[in-house]
């Protein structure tokens, strides 16, 4: 999946189904250095394309069927 438009954090844990928390983790801890390359700061709360298209690489953002 290719992203050409921004999301919230909360939107993207929703599409991940875990809580905002665990995803503000993996975003703070897990992928900050690499995010940082992409202009990501710890306390934004709208994640770029780019941003968007690195956390795809690493886990599946397909949006969960109803």
């Amino acid at each position: 999946m290719i992203f050409k438009q921004t999301k919230t954090k909360i939107e993207v844990a929703m599409m991940l189904n875990i809580s905002p928390a665990t995803l503000r983790k993996w975003l703070n801890i897990r992928y900050y250095d690499e995010l940082a390359k992409l202009d990501y700061s710890k306390n934004q709360q709208i994640l770029t394309p780019k941003q968007l298209n690195f956390l795809a690489e690493k886990v599946d953002l397909s949006p969960l069927n109803p």
